[in-house]
């Protein structure tokens, strides 16, 4: 079968972030579209996470002061950011791009139910998916290990400057059969 999810995983702060960018900025011609996940800081210190589309629109999902009942590690979260704005922005993109970007999952996304069906109707779509995961979010492995058109790469020190090449490859076979 045809690899068109290719996904990253691996510790906090390894370079699945960095290795995306490298990738998407070899494909300037190709429509993309999804999400990223970045941190919100307030006076230099990390407070949350934010979605941002790839046209620069963001919602925080997640921050250490916020008075609401759902919390992973220091973090309050809000499961209406990945209900609404999460899902929005993955529908925009199955409907406008050739690539569907979706760095990254982690452990809060896992009980938004909508978000979650909306990330495999993108993995059962005909559109490339490139994203990353935590590898925390042993959830989301087993939502991937089961399908043959996913691979999933592993990023530590030792890989992580040879993946980019490799899954700039990926990406140009697919695109070449299609």
């Amino acid at each position: 079968m045809n690899i068109k999810n290719i996904f990253l995983t691996g510790t906090i702060h390894i370079g699945k972030s960095t290795i995306i960018t490298r990738i998407i900025d070899n494909f300037p011609n190709l429509r993309i579209g999804g999400l990223r996940t970045r941190p919100v800081y307030e006076n230099n210190i990390k407070k949350g996470f934010m979605f941002e589309s790839l046209d620069g629109t963001g919602k925080i999902f997640a921050h250490t002061d916020w008075k609401i009942n759902n919390q992973f590690d220091i973090y309050k979260f809000d499961y209406s950011v990945f209900e609404k704005f999460g899902v929005l922005t993955l529908q925009q993109a199955l409907l406008n791009s050739d690539l569907i970007l979706i760095d990254e999952i982690g452990m809060m996304e896992k009980q938004a139910d909508m978000f979650c069906q909306m990330i495999v109707k993108c993995l059962n779509a005909p559109q490339l998916v490139l994203g990353a995961f935590q590898k925390r979010a042993t959830w989301f492995l087993q939502i991937l290990i089961e399908r043959a058109d996913t691979k999933i790469f592993l990023v530590s020190e030792d890989t992580r400057d040879s993946i980019p090449d490799r899954i700039i490859s990926l990406i140009d076979q697919n695109l070449q059969k299609n």
